[in-house]
């Protein structure tokens, strides 16, 4: 009996300790997000970075505008005929998703970008030619952010 105790008692040990290493918080990345309201927009672009490597993995990109406070002011029938096409370019890219909500009288887009699953050669077409690819070189968080702060972005914390 006292060896089916010991038994049990290391079987259920084995058990709490697989269980907390299977739901430890260990595999997520921290992030940063940095902000720029500028001509009657809000850009809100928040990174994912492995930070023991200094390397960006993801950002996501929220932009939000009125209409009427756009420089120059735009209808949204006339902003949806210029950015539509824009838009469409992002469509089909792996490792990007692209959407806009085109409300009465604001906008509201979100670009994804996934650096540890994009195709770089497809992606050029809508982030440039400057645009180096990530799986050959690494993307600074350091760097980023001193850009960023550069163009005016202030980290929201």
């Amino acid at each position: 009996m006292r060896k089916l105790k010991n038994i049990l008692l290391s079987l259920l040990m084995i058990s709490v300790v697989v269980l907390s290493t299977a739901c430890s918080s260990k595999g997520s990345n921290p992030t940063k997000t940095f902000e720029l309201e500028k001509d009657g927009m809000k850009t809100t672009i928040t990174y994912t970075y492995i930070e023991s490597e200094d390397k960006v993995i993801k950002q996501n990109t929220v932009v939000e505008g009125e209409y009427a406070k756009l420089k120059p002011a735009r209808t949204k029938e006339e902003f949806q005929k210029i950015v539509g096409p824009i838009a469409e370019k992002y469509q089909g890219i792996q490792g990007i998703k692209e959407s806009i909500d085109y409300q009465d009288e604001k906008f509201v887009e979100n670009i994804e970008i996934d650096y540890e699953n994009l195709d770089y050669e497809k992606s050029k077409t809508v982030l440039g030619n400057n645009f180096q690819d990530p799986a050959k070189v690494k993307i600074s968080m350091k760097k980023t952010e001193e850009g960023l702060t550069k163009q005016g972005y202030t980290e929201k914390k």
